[in-house]
């Protein structure tokens, strides 16, 4: 006789003496999964064949339930309303069964409880019997409920045709989910990709080499975009920069950086800051980085730096320095953004320190750690040298790990939200979210976006209320740093941060493996520097272990470098001997591009005019055409970032004594065709002549009234 069965996805059925789940059809191909966990495919037509087929098999009992290995609490609170609500009053049935109260309890009773064929009284199995009849079910049933209801409580007692929990990957092959999972890895840190076409592709070729060409087929387009939706969180679609970030979390929990007094840890971040700032000199605008310095125990940002596109290490060094250094309060700011406002004992702090009479409302911390990334300033000799100066332990992040500093990622958001949306100029943090016009819209330099920066975070980061700063005691109360800082001061204390004259100086890098003072100077990245100063220590050996001179420089300006005499522990500026009179300051990146010229012009460091070539590539680049508006795109950059860094090294300078200036040296100038037209003279001055004109002094003339002379 022709026996027909009806097989579906999820339906069990017997197999070559065993248990197996349908997990999907293609065609006329089964795909079956086993009790103990194996797959396999087998054609419909064989498997119908076979004597050993059993349709309609119970599942086993770990199968039988979705639900196995959940929280049946969890499971319970999340199905509809009145799914719980039956469950509930089954629930109340057999209390009332076994107690003889809805509520199970005699001191919480209704009203007409207990009822008379429920009565404590009787017997348990009179009872049940009873409960039977009122909800029509058997007695049999009854005690299979209070079995199970004892067992596993409420959750014994719901519907499970109403709690089934839906599975979307049922009929999905357990290999193709691993192949996505796998391929979604190896694509981890590449460019994006459609999942419909090289995801795909690749997904295939992978379950191709593993399991031989065809044999375990991926799903139609649209299918295989719905489970890579479901599996994975970063989509091989998402930009790049995403699934990325996604990458480098690491593998198991997150740890947390615990500081519980100020300047316990304080980490160091540079990132490129999204405004785009203008040069008026040149009409040109260019890219900005911003270094902060940030508190992890008040979140208090405790130092910043804005730059040029380049962070030198130089710049990592003075950070430090202005972390332990007052800011000082402009002018044009209110009495509520200054340090007295901090609400701390203001009087017996400026008895300490007499720099915080004019400081700003930003709090000035030593600080015990750093932690930083491995960027190339940070990890330089001078950050070193500095944090062994002022005993400072260093702890460096790992690499590609920006989650070991979350908090100071997460303020250059704050920032972004807060203050670089809000600035004309604002360039988007990636290409995608940037406008056509932001050129045109930048309208402030730099030294003017880093005094917006200072009043945004001393009049608002710093008094704002921090998602992660609570008050003791009470953890839905949010504090600010400034407050933080107020309450730490209370259990820490006020340390006072040393104070070096010479700070600047000692910062600076110095010459690799020291100089040799010459007759003619010290000789320093091919380029002579002379001072008076050095006649005295001329062809002599240094005090020092190796017999050479310490000099040091600023990379930010080469025109000069310094030298510390240890005769009279003061420090010199030493000029450079072949220095043009119009030359400005510059970078040891504009000296390379100098020197890069002069070696393709086939000249030679040994070569004795070496230096005068040296001092005319410069001139040139300086220079190099008539007015600034037809200078080329590098020259404009380079022409910017060599006047910043001259400003910013000279206020630097300007922190610290003066040191014993070098006196004016007789400066060459490049060779200039002659005028044409003949030179003016000066005028010589009158005798007696005051130069101190005073304009009230001078009679004024009589005016001409042509009605007084027909009078008259």
């Amino acid at each position: 006789m022709d026996q027909r069965h009806r097989i579906a996805a999820t339906d069990w059925i017997e197999f070559e003496e065993e248990k197996h789940q349908v997990t999907g059809m293609t065609g006329a191909l089964v795909r079956l999964r086993s009790a103990s966990g194996h797959h396999q495919t087998i054609m419909l037509s064989v498997l119908l064949a076979d004597p050993s087929f059993r349709a309609q098999t119970i599942p086993p009992p770990q199968a039988a339930d979705i639900t196995a290995g959940l929280d049946p609490g969890g499971v319970l609170a999340l199905l509809p309303k009145e799914v719980r609500e039956e469950a509930l009053k089954l629930e109340a049935h057999m209390k009332e069964a076994t107690t003889g109260y809805r509520s199970g309890d005699r001191l919480d009773a209704e009203a007409g409880e207990p009822r008379r064929d429920y009565h404590p009284d009787l017997p348990l199995t009179a009872r049940v019997e009873a409960k039977a009849a009122e909800l029509g079910l058997t007695a049999r049933r009854i005690w299979q409920l209070l079995d199970e209801w004892e067992e596993n409580g409420l959750w014994a007692l719901v519907d499970r045709r109403k709690a089934r929990l839906k599975n979307p990957l049922r009929n999905i092959d357990e290999r193709v989910i691993t192949a996505i999972r796998e391929q979604a890895a190896a694509e981890r840190l590449d460019s994006s990709s459609s999942v419909s076409t090289r995801f795909r592709r690749r997904t295939q070729n992978r379950l191709d080499e593993d399991y031989g060409p065809g044999t375990v087929p991926l799903p139609k387009e649209d299918t295989f975009r719905r489970v890579v939706k479901l599996l994975l969180t970063r989509s091989p679609s998402d930009p790049a920069y995403q699934r990325i970030s996604d990458a480098n979390q690491p593998d198991r929990t997150f740890g947390h950086v615990i500081a519980h007094r100020p300047g316990q840890v304080v980490m160091l971040d540079t990132t490129p800051l999204d405004v785009l700032a203008w040069d008026p000199a040149v009409n040109a605008t260019y890219n900005v980085e911003l270094t902060v310095a940030l508190d992890v125990a008040t979140r208090s940002i405790l130092a910043w730096r804005l730059t040029p596109l380049g962070t030198k290490a130089i710049d990592i060094g003075l950070l430090l320095a202005d972390v332990m250094t007052p800011e000082p309060v402009r002018p044009d700011w209110a009495d509520a953004l200054r340090y007295q406002m901090l609400r701390v004992p203001f009087e017996r702090h400026l008895s300490v320190d007499e720099r915080l009479a004019e400081a700003a409302a930003r709090p000035v911390i030593y600080p015990e750690t750093l932690l930083y990334d491995h960027g190339k300033p940070y990890k330089s000799d001078v950050v070193h040298r500095a944090c062994r100066k002022w005993k400072i332990d260093i702890q460096d992040a790992r690499k590609l790990k920006p989650t070991d500093k979350p908090h100071v990622e997460r303020l250059f958001g704050t920032i972004r939200e807060q203050f670089s949306m809000h600035v004309a100029g604002y360039k988007g943090f990636n290409v995608a979210h940037r406008g056509k016009t932001v050129e045109q819209q930048a309208r402030w330099a730099l030294d003017e976006i880093a005094e917006f920066f200072a009043e945004y975070v001393v009049a608002v980061y710093q008094n704002q209320h921090h998602t992660g700063l609570h008050l003791h005691g009470f953890p839905d109360l949010n504090i600010s740093p400034n407050e933080a800082y107020a309450m730490a001061l209370g259990s820490a204390g006020f340390v006072d941060c040393p104070r070096d004259p010479n700070l600047y100086y000692e910062l600076l890098p110095i010459a690799d493996n020291g100089r040799a003072i010459n007759p003619y100077g010290v000789e320093l990245n091919y380029l002579i520097y002379d001072a008076p100063v050095l006649y005295q220590f001329r062809r002599t050996k240094s005090p020092y272990d190796d017999g050479l001179w310490p000099i040091r420089y600023d990379p930010r300006n080469l025109l000069h470098a310094y030298f510390h005499n240890p005769r009279d522990s003061k420090w010199y500026t030493l000029s450079w001997t072949k220095a043009l009179s119009d030359l400005q300051p510059f970078t040891d990146i504009t000296l390379r591009e100098a020197k890069r010229l002069v070696e393709f012009r086939s000249g030679d460091p040994k070569d004795k005019d070496y230096q005068e070539k040296i001092a005319k590539a410069l001139w040139d680049l300086q220079n190099r055409t008539d007015a600034p508006e037809t200078w080329s795109k590098t020259d404009r950059k380079r022409h910017t970032r060599d006047r910043h860094r001259a400003q910013a090294q000279a206020l630097d300078e300007a922190r610290s004594t003066p040191a014993v200036p070098a006196p004016a040296l007789p400066r060459p100038r490049p060779d200039t065709p002659p005028p044409t037209v003949p030179g003016l003279h000066a005028v010589p001055n009158l005798p007696d002549e005051d130069d101190d004109f005073d304009p009230h002094t001078v009679q004024p003339a009589e005016v001409w009234n042509p009605h007084a002379s027909q009078e008259g």
